[in-house]
């Protein structure tokens, strides 16, 4: 048999402490259990650790020797804990995406990341990009799926792909034919995200380059229930590609080809650079060609 570490403790703690009693108390053990580790302790070392002769038990000098290392096997055994816990931290990765790749791509992409890496631990936010890139700066996010990143020295942008947009409207909702412009839109309530935001920009910028005057926005936070009012026909809005061709395929929305066309939004996967632990470029790899699949964006 070999020493335990449950026998150096109750060995170290009551040298320490100056007895079973108080030993047993920071161990949360039996004074018997103490008493027992101790003498298997012993009786492995061949020694007597400690003179019980007298009314308080003192270490032998055999136990001053074994005191020291006992003592060097905890500190060692609590850095291994430390190391322990600073890996499990590591293998944790913070990711954050926009709402359009959570809903359209995302469950493939943890499919994949955790095919290759069952080691990890994901913690994930779904937010509008503005949100996910004031994160991505303040380090409480490790990667993120966005638009248009503005990441600061320590962050890298890795262009995957062009987001595209559309203009749409309800299936049932009657919009004159030919090319839609921007004086058309100020006959019709238009619903976007939230300020400040890619998609808000889009639109915004769009009415503004096209001539036409500041318009109100109905506004939300989720692309979801923005594609559900449209299609509801209590506003048309434009949206990302990727996620209206569900609903277009099953006639809830029409599709408003424009003048001029809507340009496209850089999508990027955004990372902390001092994340070296992550194998950021098989996670960069296993994303772009997921993604790639999804059809989610345009090479």
């Amino acid at each position: 048999m070999r020493i335990t570490l449950m026998q150096i403790e109750a060995f170290y703690w009551t040298a320490r402490l100056g007895g079973v009693h108080a030993a047993s108390r920071h161990l949360h053990l039996t004074q018997p259990a103490v008493s027992a580790r101790i003498k298997e302790m012993e009786s492995l070392l061949s020694v007597k650790l400690f003179d019980r002769s007298k009314q308080r038990m003192s270490l032998t000098a055999d136990g001053h020797t074994a005191l020291r290392h006992a003592e060097q096997v905890l500190n060692n055994s609590t850095q291994l804990e430390q190391f322990a816990a600073q890996q499990k931290k590591h293998r944790r990765l913070r990711l954050g995406a926009d709402e359009c790749s959570a809903m359209v791509g995302l469950t493939a992409v943890i499919s994949d990341i955790k095919a290759h890496f069952p080691e990890i631990t994901l913690e994930i936010s779904i937010d509008v990009g503005a949100v996910l890139n004031r994160k991505l700066n303040d380090h409480e996010l490790d990667i993120a799926l966005l638009t248009n990143p503005a990441t600061r020295e320590d962050v890298t942008d890795v262009f995957l792909g062009w987001m595209t947009f559309q203009w749409v409207a309800a299936r049932h909702l009657d919009v004159a034919p030919g090319p839609f412009l921007a004086q058309q839109a100020r006959q019709y309530s238009i619903v976007t995200h939230s300020a400040p935001s890619t998609l808000y920009s889009v639109v915004d910028r769009w009415l503004m380059e096209s001539g036409s005057v500041s318009h109100a926005f109905h506004s939300s936070n989720s692309l979801a229930f923005i594609a559900k009012m449209v299609a509801a026909g209590h506003a048309i809005g434009i949206l990302p590609v990727p996620l209206i061709r569900d609903l277009l395929a099953v006639d809830l929305l029409k599709t408003l080809p424009c003048d001029p066309p809507i340009p496209p939004a850089k999508f990027c996967l955004s990372y902390l650079t001092e994340r070296p632990d992550m194998q950021l470029d098989t996670l960069v790899s296993i994303i772009r060609a997921t993604l790639v699949k999804q059809n989610f964006l345009v090479d």
